[in-house]
Formats: C-alpha cells, sequence, structure tokens
C-alpha cells in the first residue's frame, strides 16, 4: 500500500505515509537551509521526527490533515502537497523569532551600505557570505565566536533600541549606523568574510536580542545559501529508511508498540502500552533480539532504530 492510499484509507498517517512525510521534511530543511529545532545541532532523524510531529499536533494540524487527503490523488501530488506544508510550515517558524527579524534587518542594512558586499562567484564563500568591499576579508572565517562578540562589543557609540520579542511592532534593535558600525567592527576582527546568520550571532549578543534560536528564513537569504550534497544525503537517508523498514516488518503489532518505548524501563512501557510487567519484559527482551539480528550489522544502525521507534509510536491528530 502507497502512502497516499494509506491516508485515503485511514485518515492518519500510517507507515508509509510517515515515511514519505520524513523525507520531505529531511528534503525541504536541508534545501531550505532552515536551523534544526531547539535542542538539535543539526537535521538528524530526531530532528526530522520531532519537526515531522510538530507540523500536525499544533492547531492546524488536524486542518492539514484533511486538506492532504482531500486534494491529493496519487502520490506525487500528495508529495507535493506535503512539501509546501512542511515548507510553509517551517517558513511561519523561523518568521515568528526574534533572530529571523533581526536577520532580515541586517540584510537590509548591509545591502543598502557601500562598506559591504557578497562574496562574488569564483571564491570561497560565493553567493552566500559577507565580505568588506575594500578587500580585507579575504577567505571564509573559521574561528571562535566568542571573538567576533567580543569585537561587537568594543563598538560603544552605538544607538541601542531593546527589541522585545513579544512586541506587536518588530523593533529594529538600533539604526542603521549603529548595525553598520557593529557588523564592520565583527568582520574587521574575523579578518574574513562571515555568513549572514554569523554576523548576526554577533550583532544579536552585542543588542541582546533573544534568547530566541538561530533562524534564518530561507526567504530572506536567498542569494547566500551554502550548496547541499543532496545525493549523498538522499543515499544515507534512503538506506536509514530502508533499514527501519525491515525491522519494523520483522515485528508483530504489540512489538512495535513496546519498540516505540524501547529506551525505557519496564514499568514506563507497561505504563505507555498497558501492557502487563511480566509480559513488557518479554517483549521486550524479544524485541532487542530482533533489533540485534536486523540491525546489528548496519552502519546506520542508530538511526534505523530511532526512525523506526518513532514510526512505531502511536499518534493521532489530536496528540
Amino acid at each position: 500500500m502507497t502512502a497516499w492510499e494509506e491516508l485515503r484509507r485511514d485518515g492518519v498517517f500510517g507507515t508509509e505515509a510517515t515515511v514519505e512525510l520524513y523525507r520531505c521534511v529531511r528534503a525541504v530543511a536541508r534545501a531550505g537551509n532552515f536551523p534544526p529545532p531547539d535542542g538539535h545541532p543539526a537535521w538528524n532523524l530526531d530532528a526530522v521526527a520531532e519537526t515531522a510531529h510538530d507540523i500536525f499536533a499544533d492547531a492546524r494540524g488536524p486542518q492539514r490533515l484533511v486538506e492532504l487527503a482531500v486534494k491529493a490523488h496519487d502520490d506525487a501530488s500528495l508529495r507535493r502537497l506535503l512539501e509546501q506544508v512542511v515548507r510553509n510550515f517551517l517558513r511561519d517558524k523561523g518568521r515568528a523569532t526574534a533572530k529571523g527579524r533581526l536577520i532580515r534587518r541586517l540584510r537590509e542594512v548591509l545591502t543598502d551600505d557601500p562598506r559591504f558586499a557578497v562574496v562574488p562567484s569564483g571564491r570561497p564563500g560565493a553567493g552566500r557570505n559577507i565580505e568588506l568591499a575594500d578587500g580585507t576579508t579575504p577567505g571564509v572565517w573559521n574561528g571562535r565566536s566568542s571573538d567576533l562578540v567580543s569585537a561587537a562589543y568594543k563598538v560603544t557609540d552605538v544607538s541601542i533600541v531593546r527589541w522585545r520579542t513579544d512586541a506587536r511592532r518588530e523593533s529594529p534593535v538600533a539604526d542603521a549606523i549603529s548595525l553598520a558600525a557593529v557588523c564592520e567592527a565583527v568582520l574587521r576582527a574575523a579578518g574574513a568574510s562571515l555568513s549572514i546568520g554569523e554576523v548576526a550571532d554577533a550583532v544579536a549578543a552585542r543588542f541582546a536580542v533573544g534568547p530566541a534560536p538561530v533562524v534564518t528564513p530561507v526567504d530572506d537569504v536567498d542569494p547566500w545559501l551554502p550548496g547541499v550534497n543532496a545525493v549523498d544525503q538522499a543515499q544515507v537517508e534512503a538506506e536509514v529508511l530502508a533499514g527501519a523498514g525491515r525491522l519494523l516488518a520483522q515485528l508483530t503489532p504489540r512489538e512495535r508498540l513496546v519498540l516505540a518505548y524501547l529506551d525505557q524501563p519496564v514499568r514506563r512501557i507497561a505504563d505507555h502500552t498497558g501492557l502487563g510487567k511480566s509480559v513488557t519484559a518479554q517483549i521486550a527482551a524479544r524485541v532487542r533480539e530482533i533489533v540485534s539480528q536486523v540491525l546489528g550489522g548496519e552502519e546506520h544502525r542508530e538511526d534505523m532504530l530511532s526512525v523506526a521507534r518513532a514510526m512505531a509510536t502511536p499518534r493521532t491528530v489530536n496528540d
């Protein structure tokens, strides 16, 4: 059964539809250079699973699910609709953060000031990094962020406007002259070009922006997006999803239910599943043995297990 057939029949995300959703989250997030969720250093499989769940767990989740079921007419159309849902979700999330607004403000300032330029083609950082137009920042920076923050704080003659993240009006942090002065100081301290995110981090520290996650909305920094090795990533992703599918195919419904909570003590697993403790212990031991047999020799064993557990976790539109 395909993802579309599964969604149309059951009205919820089963195994195939969940795999398709994970693929879309990973592809859209990496292609759009969206930051991972809080607490995740990169778009690993845990970050993908968390985001996929969040998309349909918020207040608009049920509406999104109904629209998918109604509008999709085959697997290709379901994939296109899912990608759009994921893209809109990540963009909305990015626009709602203080750092996202700061990045938009910096882009306006840097674009209008002749002291700054985007690294031209043919050089490291081309199309995405910012440099000083006088040629004193060659190459790509690879230093300590604390040095950039220190340089930002050395600029004392600035007009500070505190940014309240809950304010109705998007505060400008500081006037353009002050922002440009800090950006110039940061670039000179780096002695090399910087990404818009790196500049924003230093400026955010200087003007007390946040606390908030670093967010770079894709439509705000399109000219400065880094490339992605999509071929390698797609291959790894396919291997992980295939391994997770092989594992789930070897489990009974009760074993899948236990797998979802396999990282927890037997007592907690029993609480989640409603099974008796002795039965839970027996099933958990059997599931661990099956995991070892199916995934024991796999390079991405932990990722495969993580995805399989996420796919086995009971979900409803009201989660």
